[in-house]
């Protein structure tokens, strides 16, 4: 793979990842509420969720997927319900943070780990660019083409980390200020505000 192409991609992938998005907002959220270890959970499941559609592109399915209407907005629409429901439960549950119970066990699907995961799955966004711009960058006439593969996934990652994990470790400094009483519940309600606003935004987004 020619240098310039790949720095290309690495700039493409550090604004791709540095956009405010639903990824950004969730871990934001989750490292304000929680901490910077929630807010890594999230990342970790983002990540997961890009090594999967690293190899839905390979497979050449992520082209399926941007061509079939169907998909993409049963894709798009769960996307920006998900992100809806998590907002508005965040805000109907905002009191409760103001006396926080940390022995109560939380459901799978509100891990942050998972919410990382369902998130990066059902975002159009993530469909649109690893699906139709990712094989932009591999010369698919070469023999290395599992190199070029790796590479491009590699390096996907590790930008998307070291964004994210930024964004999280500035959460949770902001966060502290508000970790408790009257703040905490307008922290919370200012989070699900805000998810809720992304996934109404995200029921927007048209595949062209």
């Amino acid at each position: 793979m020619p240098l310039e192409l790949w720095l290309a991609y690495v700039a493409l992938c550090f604004l791709f990842a540095a956009t405010p998005g639903p990824a950004v907002l969730l871990t934001a959220g989750q490292a304000i509420a929680r901490g910077f270890r929630a807010g890594f959970g999230v990342i970790l499941g983002t990540q997961l969720g890009n090594l999967i559609y690293f190899i839905v592109s390979a497979a050449g399915l992520g082209a399926v997927l941007i061509a079939s209407e169907t998909a993409f907005m049963v894709l798009k629409y769960a996307g920006a319900a998900y992100l809806v429901y998590l907002g508005l439960r965040t805000i109907w549950k905002a009191k409760d943070a103001a006396t926080p119970d940390s022995g109560k066990r939380v459901p799978v699907w509100r891990h942050p780990f998972m919410q990382g995961l369902l998130n990066q799955l059902a975002n159009p966004k993530s469909i649109l660019f690893w699906g139709a711009l990712f094989p932009q960058f591999v010369d698919f006439r070469a023999a290395n083409l599992v190199t070029q593969f790796a590479i491009l996934a590699i390096t996907g990652i590790t930008i998307d980390i070291l964004v994210l994990s930024t964004y999280a470790v500035v959460a949770t400094r902001g966060g502290k200020f508000m970790a408790a009483g009257p703040l905490a519940v307008w922290r919370e309600r200012i989070s699900g505000a805000a998810l809720v606003v992304v996934g109404g935004a995200l029921s927007l987004v048209k595949r062209a």
